[in-house]
């Protein structure tokens, strides 16, 4: 990785700084930033225009304003760690005042960044070899907690739970620390559970929907279905809706984009884990502020953004809860 590092910055820094280009959106005005004595953040996000990260840019753009920062947006636009890399290495080099990411880029360049004197910020996945400002992101015991108190609200103690769960990878650590989490918690079902399959959506739709039908029809006692990634609850709806099942499953998504929502409200999922993705954006910006700005740190390195499941119950209002600022 320092030989990939190496040789990006300083082999090839005028053709990174040309692929990162088409990305940087403010790059080019970064130099007039500093010349007026404007902060410049990065956010490297890990897929540029999904619409869940959009939300977050949504936080980080109000934010930006609000506090007149130069705000650059990047990211790759499929899942792509060594691109991330790279966009991290041109925040360094460009010498931005914060980096928020996310723990899909791998920790070296990250923590080289750190050693740079750039203060960084991690959410959704965490990094924990990384010298990070704070972490801030989901709660994944609360969320298998809530997960499991809606499933049994429905199916009752004595049914036995024989759970599916899509991730966007297995390679990735928060897949597995997800999956973890629910498993330690359902594991006290009286009735008895246990977890029949787990597939991947790679973070497409289309994927999502084949592993679905694949697991549907080698699985058929699957009576709940678990989806940590944003586009596999809508995916795995579909599917269930058009093998005609869905008064024999329970399906429960993540994150809250339009068509997830959409869904939830007409009774096509049983609900959506929801973290503030606003936050992401909005909260991470005022924390690096108030850090380079007014010296102040997180009580915590690890800090929950607040996680709850959406139902038709509470999809009215929840989303004002999770848009309040906590200032360091």
């Amino acid at each position: 990785m320092k030989g990939k590092r190496f040789l990006a910055i300083t082999v090839g820094l005028v053709m990174l700084l040309g692929i990162a280009g088409s990305v940087f959106a403010g790059g080019g005005s970064q130099s007039a930033a500093k010349k007026s004595g404007q902060l410049h953040f990065v956010y490297v996000t890990p897929l540029l225009s999904h619409p869940v990260w959009l939300i977050a840019k949504d936080g980080f753009d109000q934010a930006c304003k609000e506090l007149g920062i130069q705000g650059d947006w990047v990211g790759p636009q499929i899942i792509s760690p060594e691109e991330m890399t790279k966009l991290v290495d041109t925040a360094v080099a460009q010498k931005a005042d914060a980096l928020i990411t996310q723990g899909l880029v791998p920790a070296s360049p990250v923590q080289t960044a750190v050693e740079a004197g750039v203060p960084v910020l991690i959410v959704d996945s965490d990094l924990s070899d990384v010298d990070r400002l704070a972490f801030f992101g989901k709660d994944t015991k609360v969320q298998a907690e809530a997960l499991y108190a809606d499933v049994l609200a429905k199916l009752g103690p004595n049914t036995p739970l024989n759970v599916s769960i899509q991730v966007a990878s297995l390679s990735y650590e928060v897949a597995h620390t997800q999956m973890g989490s629910i498993e330690e918690v359902f594991k006290k079902h009286p009735g008895g559970f246990k977890i029949v399959s787990t597939s991947e959506s790679k973070s497409e739709k289309i994927q999502s929907a084949t592993e679905w039908e694949r697991n549907f029809n080698a699985y058929p006692e699957i009576n709940v279905a678990i989806n940590l990634a944003a586009e596999a609850g809508p995916a795995c709806a579909t599917v269930v809706n058009e093998k005609g099942i869905r008064n024999k499953v329970l399906v429960y998504a993540v994150d809250d984009i339009d068509e997830t929502l959409d869904l939830v409200r007409s009774g096509g999922l049983d609900g959506t884990i929801v973290t503030s993705f606003f936050n992401y954006g909005y909260q991470a910006t005022y924390w690096l502020y108030q850090h380079i700005t007014q010296g102040k740190k997180p009580a915590k390195v690890i800090n929950d953004a607040g996680t709850i499941l959406v139902t038709k119950t509470n999809v009215g209002n929840y989303a004002d809860a999770l848009k309040k600022r906590v200032d360091l």
